[in-house]
């Protein structure tokens, strides 16, 4: 009985560990899409399997396995063919659940547009604070190879919160592996 109690007592302490609760759709993966691809007028999807060159890329860069080994780009472009921009959403999942980044990116690579698209129940205000204090603003223009640690350096710790000061960090980590994922695995490629 007393080994059954203890074993119980465990896993009721694993199960706090890890405590996710539901997510939230903060802004829907569409309305990003249309919304941040300035004169686009044609969308299409890329998606993109993670090979294991790429894999040992991503990881010799930002230490980082991707879960899902498909990333879908999506692409617009003007009347005439010409990319206007790409937009993926990069997801980071910690112990209060998943945050996901949506990222549209410039023909040239900068971010043109980083915004929360998922957080979960617990972690929305957070989040939220996080956004208020300016963060997401701060990504913009940055590509692959800046320090977007910057962005984060920049918040003022008197801001925001603590929990707000690490959902910022995890938003920053999501733009980081974004901008090293579309680098490995979109930037090389054909961009048409």
């Amino acid at each position: 009985m007393q080994k059954r109690i203890v074993g119980m007592l465990a896993a009721v302490l694993l199960i706090a560990a890890r405590h996710p609760t539901p997510t939230v759709v903060l802004i829907k993966q569409t309305d990003l899409i249309r919304s941040t691809l300035s004169g686009a007028q044609q969308f299409f999807v890329r998606n993109v399997t993670i090979g294991k060159e790429d894999l040992a890329q991503i990881r010799k860069e930002v230490d980082y396995s991707p879960e899902d080994p498909a990333v879908k780009f999506y692409l617009g472009k003007d009347a005439a063919g010409q990319v206007k921009g790409v937009v993926f959403f990069p997801q980071v999942n910690t112990i209060h659940g998943p945050i996901e980044v949506g990222l549209t990116l410039n023909p040239d690579g900068s971010i043109a547009n980083a915004a929360v698209t998922q957080a979960t129940v617990e972690t929305k205000p957070w989040v939220q604070e996080a956004q208020s204090a300016g963060l997401m603003s701060r990504f913009k223009g940055m590509r692959y190879g800046d320090d977007v640690g910057k962005a984060l350096n920049q918040l003022s710790s008197s801001k925001i919160s603590e929990m707000s000061r690490y959902e910022a960090e995890v938003i920053t980590t999501a733009v980081h592996h974004g901008l090293v994922l579309y680098h490995v695995l979109f930037d090389k490629g054909d961009k048409s």
